[in-house]
């Protein structure tokens, strides 16, 4: 018997769908949801992955009706396994659903029972408190500069908007008029995407045209009409933690109530590194967030290192209270099963093998 033969996968034929490496993605390519879907079937739900996701699930679910909800910390080394975590974390949360043939998250996962429950449950409290959401995304990777700013671009993306605070803002202004349909539906019947529109959004005369059309009230004309765009959706350098919090609820409310939204941040750490300006304006986010929203809104940050082995690190300690820490074991524990899964009459024999 050869080696490769004790494998349920043939190691020459199986491939790392993602090199290895979790990447915080919305799943809105073919690739990235091939990606995700390899991802699932192959999250090994075991060791600190385990015990730190049902950490996290029962933390979340014992704090509705409760003021605030604590915000997790996963913290290991480099290469331990945060981001996949996280992103795991991510699409169990809202039961991402494949629409080729339906799969599901939680449908493709291999999770104990422990965490099915955790998940059975959180789906009833989203029932009861406006349903389920998620969003994540890395901080710096905007050029705005501004950490409000590029927080909200990762909310904002999550509910399928531009990341682009006044481009957002006006989509949300079109939904919140019902103008929204109607000028995306007259944008795109010529030779022109909605997408392509908003880029230019102040001087597009065919967004102004049909926004004209739409609300014939906006403005006389089609100058007037990109000037008030111009006026009322400015690009600001930054905006304040009122506006910040206003926009937040703006775009997650549906019917006027949060849903239960968990929101991962991913290489916080590294993000902060010596800035502590940055570090300050993380924790006035996540504090401003949390009495804003209270219970209905989960923070999850990742970082190399815990929360007391940096300065700038400690100022977050009182908000992120669930910490999970990787170890090397669970690396471990990930390169031997991600790809290559066991039979069930070799078990054994493999694990003398590794």
């Amino acid at each position: 018997m050869k080696n490769k033969e004790i494998y349920k996968k043939d190691p020459n034929k199986s491939a790392l769908l993602n090199d290895g490496v979790a990447a915080m993605t919305d799943a809105l390519s073919d690739e990235e949801r091939t990606t995700l879907r390899f991802e699932l079937e192959n999250f090994v739900c075991e060791g600190e992955y385990l015990k730190g996701l049902v950490r996290i699930l029962e933390t979340f679910i014992g704090h509705i009706g409760q003021t605030e909800q604590p915000a997790a910390w996963i913290s290991g080394f480099f290469g331990s396994g945060k981001s996949h975590l996280a992103k795991m974390i991510r699409y169990l949360w809202i039961d991402y659903k494949f629409e080729r043939d339906g799969a599901t998250a939680r449908g493709l996962a291999r999770l104990s029972d422990d965490v099915k429950d955790q998940l059975k449950e959180l789906s009833t409290v989203g029932k009861r408190y406006g349903g389920l959401h998620a969003a994540s995304g890395t901080l710096g990777s905007g050029a705005s500069g501004s950490v409000r700013l590029e927080f909200l671009g990762i909310v904002f993306r999550s509910m399928h908007l531009p990341a682009s605070f006044p481009q957002a803002k006006f989509c949300l202004w079109l939904k919140r008029n019902n103008f929204y349909d109607q000028v995306c539906a007259e944008v795109e019947s010529g030779e022109k995407t909605f997408q392509q529109e908003l880029n230019d959004m102040y001087v597009s005369p065919v967004l102004a045209k049909a926004l004209r059309n739409a609300d014939p009230a906006f403005a006389d004309s089609e100058a007037q009409a990109k000037e008030a765009i111009r006026k009322q959706f400015p690009k600001p350098k930054d905006i304040s933690n009122d506006e910040f919090v206003q926009a937040v609820s703006e775009t997650l409310s549906v019917d006027g109530e949060i849903p239960c939204t968990v929101v991962i941040l991913d290489e916080v750490q590294q993000f902060i590194g010596e800035d502590s300006s940055r570090a300050f304006d993380v924790q006035v986010l996540v504090e401003a967030c949390s009495k804003k929203f209270r219970d209905r809104l989960l923070f999850i940050g990742t970082g190399q290192t815990s929360l007391n082995s940096t300065p700038n690190l400690s100022k977050l300690q009182g908000r992120f209270t669930v910490n999970v820490q990787l170890s090397d074991s669970d690396v471990e524990t990930v390169t031997r099963r991600v790809v290559l899964a066991k039979k069930t009459d070799c078990i054994s024999k493999l694990e003398n093998v590794l």
